[in-house]
């Protein structure tokens, strides 16, 4: 499934009471401006993902994005594989590991209603 600004809506619809959703929303806004902020959406999901419908968790997840967007996206979409040295691991077990990473985050969206 791809990111996109309707799926970043839904999860925050998912995610966030109604009293919330605009803060949260506007959060998420605060990312992508700057040349440097890449993948604006992708990012978003992930940090939605992370911030377990927590807002202030939420803006710590944006700001260290705005500094360095890859360790969210690792955090979100690799758990398993940034735990540990997983480079020194056998080719097949790096795999089964991606595998199950890609597993879970896909079980996550589709937990939220979402593939």
């Amino acid at each position: 499934m791809d990111a996109t600004p309707a799926v970043v809506g839904q999860l925050v619809a998912r995610i966030f009471s109604l009293e919330q959703q605009t803060a949260a929303s506007d959060l998420l806004a605060r990312y992508g401006s700057l040349p440097h902020e890449k993948e604006p959406d992708r990012v978003r999901v992930a940090a939605l993902k992370l911030c377990q419908g927590s807002l202030a968790k939420l803006e710590e997840l944006i700001n260290h994005a705005r500094r360095d967007y890859r360790d969210i996206l690792a955090w979100a979409e690799y758990p398993e594989e940034m735990r540990g040295a997983t480079w020194r691991l056998p080719a097949p077990e790096q795999t089964r590991i991606r595998a199950d990473d890609r597993a879970q985050y896909l079980a996550w969206l589709r937990e939220r209603g979402l593939e």
